[in-house]
């Protein structure tokens, strides 16, 4: 009986081993079938898992460039702000026109004009000076004698042609245009482009040639001063006149009376009273020793 029951059990246990490894192998065999047809229904799952992941790479990676070029977008126009509030303010400071915030823009329009001021202000004097140049010129070229009017009046003047003697007196300080001579008021020795006659004071000033009166005007050098064109582009300069006998424009005669000799300026005090006389042919000055009588 032991036996038969011990034969029995161990049967039994081997029958339900049996099943239990049988039950083990189906199920084993179940799960790799399952496996397999889960792998075959879905082969392309691995892929796109790992396209899904790379897609999400990317649109992190694309998020993240959009992030910093917003970023960077706000940095510029941080920047530019800045700059421009910093243009603004140097603006500002250095008086030029900023537009208000509110549009209207009065303060700056104000501040526009007072930067402006002196820049209109030097274009004005520019202006000025330039038309007073302009005036300058032309009353200088009024005051020029035209070739017409000189030979209209037979007014001209030849190398060959002499002078009068324009003064009673002698001559103080010579002609010296090839080197200095010496100016006893002055106390030194400089160029002297004319004759310097010495005479009383109230003696007559006569016309050394036949010319037209030029010019008649006063420097703080030679007093009176009056400028006679004779013609070929010559000129008689006299000055230190007490008093002018003619005007501009007048034709005068060779020995007619032009005027005085008057007191001397400070620039001739040690010299004395004299008549400064000049001859000039186109500008450039000439010894009048070379066509005195």
């Amino acid at each position: 009986m032991n036996k038969r029951f011990f034969r029995d059990l161990v049967t039994r246990r081997s029958s339900a081993w049996t099943f239990g490894l049988c039950l083990t192998g189906v199920l084993a065999v179940g799960t790799i079938v399952a496996m397999d047809s889960s792998r075959i229904s879905d082969p392309e799952e691995p892929e796109t898992s790992m396209e899904q992941a790379y897609l999400e790479e990317e649109a992190d990676d694309e998020a993240a460039e959009l992030t910093g070029g917003i970023g960077d977008m706000v940095l510029a126009d941080a920047g530019g702000t800045a700059a421009g509030e910093t243009d603004n303010t140097m603006d500002v400071s250095s008086g030029n026109a900023v537009e208000d915030m509110d549009g209207t823009g009065s303060e700056d329009s104000g501040n526009e004009e007072l930067a402006d001021g002196p820049d209109e202000n030097m274009a004005e004097s520019g202006q000025t000076e330039e038309a007073a140049d302009e005036t300058a010129a032309e009353a200088s070229s009024a005051n020029v004698i035209s070739e017409e009017a000189l030979l209209a009046a037979d007014v001209m003047f030849h190398e060959t042609d002499t002078l009068l003697w324009p003064a009673a007196g002698t001559i103080l300080i010579d002609y010296s245009m090839d080197g200095s001579v010496y100016f006893p008021t002055l106390d030194q020795y400089k160029y002297n482009p004319a004759l310097i006659i010495g005479s009383q004071t109230g003696n007559q000033v006569v016309s050394a040639a036949r010319g037209i009166v030029e010019s008649i005007d006063v420097d703080e050098v030679n007093g009176l001063k009056m400028t006679v064109n004779i013609g070929n582009g010559y000129r008689l300069i006299y000055g230190q006149l007490k008093e002018a006998a003619a005007v501009q424009g007048d034709v005068v005669e060779a020995g007619s009376v032009i005027g005085y000799v008057s007191e001397p300026t400070r620039f001739y005090a040690k010299e004395g009273s004299n008549l400064y006389f000049q001859m000039t042919k186109d500008q450039v000055p000439v010894d009048p020793i070379l066509y005195l009588e």
